[in-house]
Formats: C-alpha cells, sequence, structure tokens
C-alpha cells in the first residue's frame, strides 16, 4: 500500500484503528518506509514533550490541532538554518482547553504552554508560588535530536516592557525554572547558536 495519510499514521500509533487498518498499516511500516519512520520518530518526540506535565492532557481535537501545525514546520525546507529572529507559536495552552459537561475536572492550578519555532519547540509550565508569585518551568527541546546538544546552556531572557528583569540558562536537558515571577504579561527570549527565538505576549498569571 502507499503510505498511510498523517492521520490514520496517528491513529494507528495511538492503537485507535480497527484490526484491518491496522494491520495494512504495520504491513506498510515493516518494509522500512524511510518517511513513515521518519513521521513515527518526530511523533513520539512530540507526544514526550505534550505529556512532559501529567495533570494536563489535551483532548485528541486540540492534540491532532497541534501535530498539524508541527507537521506544516517540519517540512519547511532549510528552517533551522534561517531561523534568525524567530517568533514562536502558541499550539497548545491547557487553559483554553473546552469543559466538558457534567465531567469534574481534575486539573491542577499550573497553566501549560507548548510553543513552536522552526524545528524548536517551548514547552512552558507557570505554577503558583509563594507571595503571590508565580514559578516559570520550561524545557527547550530540538526536533531529530537524540541528543540535547543544541539545547543545553542557552541563555534565556524574560523581559517585562522591554526590560529584562529575569536571566538563566537550561541545563545540559535543555530544562529551565525562574521562580519569584509577578504576573503580567512576558516576552522570553532564547539564544540559539543559529540566532534566537522569542515567545512573545506569554501569560505568567495565575488563570
Amino acid at each position: 500500500m502507499n503510505c498511510p495519510s498523517f492521520e490514520r499514521l496517528i491513529d494507528f500509533l495511538d492503537k485507535r484503528l480497527e484490526e484491518p487498518e491496522a494491520a495494512r498499516v504495520a504491513t506498510h511500516l515493516a518494509t522500512s518506509c524511510a518517511a513513515c519512520a521518519e513521521t513515527t520518530d518526530w511523533y513520539e518526540r512530540v507526544r514526550v514533550v505534550a505529556g512532559s506535565d501529567d495533570s494536563v492532557v489535551p483532548p485528541s481535537w486540540v492534540f491532532k490541532r497541534a501535530l498539524r501545525i508541527f507537521d506544516t514546520q517540519r517540512h519547511r525546507p532549510g528552517l533551522t538554518e534561517r531561523i534568525g529572529q524567530a517568533i514562536a507559536t502558541l499550539v497548545f495552552d491547557s487553559f483554553a482547553r473546552p469543559a466538558l459537561a457534567g465531567v469534574r475536572s481534575t486539573d491542577t492550578a499550573n497553566r501549560q504552554l507548548l510553543y513552536r519555532a522552526g524545528d524548536y519547540s517551548v514547552d512552558l509550565q507557570i505554577a503558583p508560588s509563594e507571595h503571590a508569585h508565580i514559578d516559570l518551568i520550561g524545557q527547550v527541546l530540538k526536533e531529530n535530536e537524540a541528543s540535547f546538544e543544541s539545547v543545553s546552556g542557552l541563555k534565556l531572557d524574560i523581559a517585562l516592557a522591554g526590560k529584562i528583569l529575569f536571566s538563566t540558562v537550561t541545563d545540559e536537558m535543555g530544562e529551565f525554572k525562574v521562580s519569584g515571577i509577578e504576573p503580567g504579561v512576558y516576552d522570553l527570549q532564547v539564544k540559539l547558536s543559529e540566532g534566537s527565538i522569542t515567545v512573545p505576549d506569554m501569560p505568567i498569571t495565575e488563570s
């Protein structure tokens, strides 16, 4: 068979296909199709990022929409090399999910935000802290990179109205934490070897 569609491959990986259709996709994958193998590996990486906070489980329609945005960005030629001064795009906000009627929410007060710029993703968690302040916990990841070499030791600045108020550096896994932030709308800039990524209008609020 020809390569399955993007949505069908994702449904197969999530075990949502009926047995006959799942068998056809599995047979195709057994042929070592390079394109499908690349998509499968990429999807597993995206799933790790989106599932890094166990308290936030996006509904399937939000997750698929985010994946489609990732897939569109992923196939733009030379995007990594010409990232320059990139502006990140929001692809997931846990507070924007529609509530399900009759279902009691089990979410914590933490807010999960996922941004995308070229081959990079910025996963953020906003958590209430002491004295009405907020902690910003995050991780920068680069697609199709087995190690964390490209995202370790990156300088990050958090600015309000153009003034840098906080600076930090990612650890060996691209993770970082900034504590004691007052509620507000900030800009986050990540300095890369090939340019920088700006996350504009980042909502550091409890709700």
